[in-house]
């Protein structure tokens, strides 16, 4: 029977508004699952640790041929195209204020 009091309780599946001052007052939810309960150790326990050996790296096959990665282009040259140059002199828009003739009332 407490379910169906529990029930009649909730409204629209949570519990209704707490309200102090005629303001509504948030309510944090308490976690319904239990948090896993860690053991501790002794001094003579020690932890096995499974060693797994990573799975093997795929190559890279582009049009049948092995790309190498760093290996295909030098550093230098990558980044000499990846970076823009920079200007050889500040150009600086000259700004105008917007006049607009419009009759005054």
């Amino acid at each position: 029977m407490s379910s169906t009091e529990s029930a009649s309780e909730l409204k629209a599946g949570h519990p209704p508004a707490v309200k102090a001052g005629g303001m509504r007052i948030t309510q944090h939810k308490v976690p319904s699952h239990d948090k896993p309960v860690e053991v501790k150790k002794t001094e003579g326990e020690e932890e096995e640790v499974q060693v797994t050996p990573s799975p093997p790296k795929q190559q890279l096959i582009i049009s049948g041929a092995l790309a190498r990665g760093d290996a295909d282009f030098p550093a230098e040259a990558v980044q000499a195209f990846h970076n823009k140059p920079a200007p050889s002199h500040d150009f600086r828009q000259v700004t105008k204020p917007n006049i607009i003739h419009q009759p005054r009332k």
